[in-house]
C-alpha cells in the first residue's frame, strides 16, 4: 500500500496531506477495538514502564464463496507491508 501510493509511514504527514487529525483514546486493560476493514489505523511503539506487552490479534471473516486474498496466505513479518 505504500509503494507508489498515498499511505506512508510519516502519520504526521499524512495528517497533514489530508488536512485531518490522529484520533487517540486511553486505552485500559480489557479494552477491545473493532473497526472497518477499510479504515486506517496505526500504533505507536508499544512502551510501559512497567514492562507490559500490549497484545494484538487480527481476526478475519470471509465468504467461503469469496476468492481468497494471498497476502494473508504467509506469516506475518516485519518487511510484509501489510
Amino acid at each position: 500500500m505504500t509503494e507508489g501510493g498515498w499511505v506512508g509511514k510519516d502519520l504526521g504527514a499524512m495528517a497533514e496531506k489530508f488536512n485531518t487529525r490522529w484520533l487517540l483514546a486511553d486505552y485500559e486493560a480489557g479494552d477491545m477495538v473493532i473497526h472497518s476493514p477499510y479504515m486506517i489505523h496505526a500504533a505507536t511503539d508499544n512502551v510501559d514502564a512497567m514492562g507490559r506487552i500490549r497484545l494484538s490479534t487480527d481476526i478475519r471473516y470471509q465468504s467461503i464463496r469469496e476468492e481468497l486474498d494471498v497476502r494473508w496466505e504467509n506469516h506475518w513479518t516485519l518487511e510484509d507491508m501489510l
